[in-house]
Formats: structure tokens, C-alpha cells, sequence
């Protein structure tokens, strides 16, 4: 057919259009609840060459190295930091985490001969035994074969996450070079400005909640040794890694260090256990205030702008849709989506729409959609990036 005889009506209407797109919407949305097994990698892929790309670039470009060299360089580092983890702090961490969990039959009894077996209708064997397994992934009873199958699962997930986080850092520029090309003419300068808000975003909640995790792990770990507290480096490290759940991981692993002070029977200053359980809670307490009031403000700024019911809810659907990784990225996603659907709102209802530049106290600038009438946006008082 020549192109003189393609007919001028051929373009789609808008109606095919979007029947089009939400029929792609269903089927995409359907395609990944049945991959959902295999998909998890790939995700913990895409987060890890989020973090590793700038690295990568760094080396690539002002370290004059090839990209494949940058990246193995990247490979040969994290190996390198881990061999020094697993032989030097995993034996003690490991050690402390076996006795915890073998001494956890200890503590529910004692928490039963005080609460009795169901306070509330609750059933505290049960409610310990899933606690048990969502935290090492092990029930009571695991035969061999099922650990084997485990193992082998495992080791296939880390093999397509190591490669598909290879390939990701090695094609990092061709992709966002395709991904802005592929973007709309009329669009590209609006789009390219919320996905750039969007990557500050990530950029600055990550590397805040990885100060964070830093932070609480050493201070609660040198607090819990220094009170006596069995398991205390242990216990640390799951209290830094809590830091990660909003709003109800640091309360989750101040219970758990009280409850295990509480509960243990013994402390080395011979005080009563009431006692020595609030020194636990009121240490806790104390390194909570001063995250609210001093590393937060300074490592995560306003990164996040978020009621707290929207960081629970958000948090809460993370956790059953998407499991650890939907609890840990709930907040981000959650601010990523508020900042699409302000874009699409200014864009349904025809309102102009400016990007307010918030300069973070990290140091990066994260541009927030405002929209509203022409007078409204005349008559407001501009906001600068010193309005943090």
C-alpha cells in the first residue's frame, strides 16, 4: 500500500485510545499477579541499582573507568565489605540471635504466668510461634526436604537479582536516555520535572533511612550492652533495622528490648525487674526524642511530606501486598503517588501548574506540583528553598 492510499481518518479516536490503554492497564496488572513469585528480585534489583547507579557513575565518569570495570569494581567492594561482615560480626550477631530465639520459650512462659495463656482473647503461643517464623522465616517443625527446596529457591532469587541488577547498572544511562526520549513532546519538560521531584524524593527518604538504620543500630546496641540487656547486639541491630517500618517499627523494638529486660529474670545491678525494664524504656524513649528532634530533621528534611494516617495506611497495604520490601518502600511509593496525582489533578481540571522548589536540609532540591487559577498563583506569596 502506497502512503497516498493510507485513508486521513486513520488515526485512532479518543474513545479506542482509551479503551486501549486501560485494557493494557488490566492485562499488565493481571500478567504480574501471576508472576508475583518471580517478581521480587527483579524489584530488590531495580532498588539496589537505584542506589549503586550514582557510584557507578561516579567511577564512570570522573574516574575516566570503562562502565564494565566500574561496575565490577562496585561487585568486588560489596563482596569485600560482606567477607568482612561475615567474618568478623556475623559470628557474634548469629550467636546472640541463637540464644535469643532458644531462650524465647523462657520468656513466653513468663509472659503467660503474668497475662495468662489468652489476655484478650489472644492466643500468646500462637501469636509467639508466627512472630517466630515471619522473623527467621522457620516454623517449629521443617523437615529436610522443605529446607532444601527453601535453600535452592533462595539461591535462584539471588542469582536473578545479582544479574538483573548487573545488566541494570550497566545499561542505567541507555535506559533513562530511552525512557525521556519515549515521553511526549508536548509533556517532556512538565514529566521530566515531577520524575526528577520523584527521584529526589527516593534519594533523599533512602539515604535518611540508611543514616537512620546506622544511627539507632550502634547507639541501641552500646545501650543495650552497657544495661546488661541479653542479646544486646542482636537486638541493636533488629531495633536499627525497625528504624526502617515508620511510625510502628521504633515502637516495636522498644517493646521488644523491654520486654526482654522485663521477662529475663536477671540483670547485673540487682534491681527489681520493673526497674530495670523502665532503664530499658526510658533509654528508648530517650534516643527516640533525640531521632524526632535532631537526625531526622537533618537527614531526611522534608523529603516526605505525609499525614501520619496516610504513612500508617500506606505502610499497613505495603506490607500485604508487597511484603518486606512494600513495608520498606511504602513511604516513598506513597509520596511518589501523591506527587503524580497532584500533576494529573492540575492536568484533568486544566489548571496551570508550577513546581515550588524545596531545598532539603541533605542539600537536594525537591520540586513540589502546585496548581491553581492564574490569579491564585499571581497572588501567592512565592516560596524559596530556604522554606524549610
Amino acid at each position: 500500500m502506497n502512503r497516498d492510499d493510507v485513508p486521513a481518518d486513520s488515526t485512532l479516536s479518543s474513545r479506542t485510545k482509551l479503551v486501549l490503554v486501560v485494557g493494557l492497564i488490566v492485562l499488565s496488572v493481571i500478567f504480574l499477579a501471576h508472576i508475583g513469585q518471580i517478581l521480587q528480585p527483579f524489584l530488590w534489583a531495580l532498588l539496589a541499582a537505584y542506589l549503586l547507579t550514582p557510584v557507578v557513575n561516579y567511577l564512570n565518569v570522573d574516574g575516566k573507568l570503562p562502565r564494565l570495570w566500574a561496575v565490577t569494581l562496585v561487585y568486588a567492594l560489596i563482596a569485600i565489605i560482606l567477607l568482612a561482615l561475615s567474618r568478623y560480626l556475623y559470628p557474634r550477631v548469629l550467636e546472640q540471635g541463637t540464644v535469643f530465639v532458644e531462650d524465647i520459650p523462657r520468656l513466653e512462659n513468663a509472659l503467660i504466668s503474668v497475662v495468662g495463656p489468652r489476655p484478650l482473647g489472644i492466643d500468646i503461643d500462637a501469636l509467639v510461634n508466627q512472630s517466630v517464623t515471619a522473623v527467621t522465616g522457620m516454623g517449629k517443625t521443617q523437615s529436610a526436604g522443605h529446607l532444601l527446596v527453601n535453600a535452592f529457591e533462595t539461591f535462584i532469587k539471588f542469582f536473578l537479582f545479582l544479574v538483573a541488577t548487573f545488566y541494570l547498572l550497566m545499561d542505567a544511562p541507555r535506559l533513562g536516555q530511552m525512557t525521556k526520549s519515549s515521553l511526549p513532546p508536548g509533556y517532556r519538560e512538565e514529566l521530566a520535572a515531577l520524575a526528577r521531584q520523584i527521584h529526589l524524593t527516593w534519594q533523599q527518604y533512602i539515604r535518611g533511612e540508611l543514616v537512620l538504620f546506622l544511627v539507632m543500630a550502634v547507639v541501641t546496641s552500646v545501650g543495650l550492652t552497657a544495661l546488661g540487656v541479653p542479646g544486646a547486639l542482636f537486638i541493636g541491630l533488629a531495633s536499627g533495622a525497625l528504624e526502617l517500618l515508620p511510625l510502628v517499627g521504633p515502637y516495636t523494638a522498644g517493646a521488644l528490648a523491654v520486654s526482654v529486660a522485663y521477662f529475663n529474670g536477671t540483670n547485673p545491678f540487682g534491681w527489681s525487674q520493673f526497674a530495670y525494664a523502665a532503664a530499658v524504656a526510658l533509654m528508648y524513649l530517650i534516643f527516640r526524642e533525640l531521632e524526632d528532634y535532631i537526625v531526622i530533621p537533618n537527614v531526611l528534611g522534608r523529603a516526605v511530606r505525609l499525614h501520619p494516617l496516610v504513612v500508617l495506611f500506606a505502610v499497613t497495604a505495603g506490607g500485604i501486598v508487597g511484603g518486606l520490601l512494600g513495608l520498606v518502600l511504602a513511604v516513598p511509593i506513597a509520596a511518589s503517588l501523591k506527587a503524580v496525582l497532584s500533576y494529573l489533578y492540575a492536568k484533568l481540571f486544566d489548571l496551570p501548574v508550577e513546581f515550588e522548589p524545596v531545598r532539603t536540609l541533605g542539600g537536594g532540591v525537591i520540586e513540589i506540583p502546585v496548581y491553581g487559577t492564574d490569579t491564585e498563583l499571581e497572588s501567592a506569596e512565592p516560596t524559596g528553598a530556604g522554606s524549610t
